[in-house]
């Protein structure tokens, strides 16, 4: 699986500048926090402080603590567990997929995303910290970024349930195709 898109780190964090009010409205979409919800305007500051984190840390590595801080940043004021750490497996696996250089970074980023959603290494909040962690690794790498649109959710929701019961392995191919953006740049 090679990378769908090449930019340049700045270029990647210029494209998700230019969109994040839409990016931030589908992650609410994906979320539980529809507008209805009494919880719905600390879910949107949350996610704004989670996508301003993937956006400006660069400094932090791609690790399980860089993860739990991330999710401690979208959980933030809501009525949700916030978890502290990771077991030694957890952490050996986590570490073991990020860091293999035989994958491109776009695949990389998927398989932790299906990781964290798999595992469900959180109480609350796998989903939108999952997403915001592989964008993470993303952006820095100048790949793009992994967004759900909400005419996708359904199917997101669906493959996601065959991928955790079944293992299904087109869930990253689906992934790959249709939730992936970016700018293509001519060098």
């Amino acid at each position: 699986m090679n990378n769908k898109y090449l930019m340049s780190k700045t270029q990647n964090i210029d494209y998700v500048k230019s969109r994040l009010d839409t990016f931030i409205d589908y992650s609410l979409s994906l979320s539980k926090y529809n507008k209805n919800h009494p919880q719905y305007l600390i879910a949107l500051d949350n996610f704004k402080n989670g996508y301003e984190f993937i956006l400006t840390r660069s400094n932090l590595l791609n690790d399980y603590q860089c993860l739990l801080q991330l999710h401690s940043v979208l959980m933030k004021g809501l009525e949700e567990n916030v978890k502290t750490e990771l077991n030694p497996s957890q952490i050996i696996e986590l570490e073991s997929m990020i860091n293999k250089p035989m994958k491109s970074n776009t695949e990389t980023a998927i398989d932790v995303l299906l990781y964290i959603l798999d595992k469900r290494l959180f109480v609350d909040g796998d989903v939108r910290t999952a997403l915001l962690f592989a964008n993470k690794i993303m952006v820095e790498n100048g790949c793009g970024f992994i967004i759900i649109p909400p005419y996708n959710i359904d199917t997101f929701r669906n493959k996601l349930n065959d991928f955790k019961n079944n293992n299904e392995n087109d869930f990253k191919e689906w992934i790959y195709k249709y939730c992936i953006c970016g700018k293509q740049y001519n060098y």
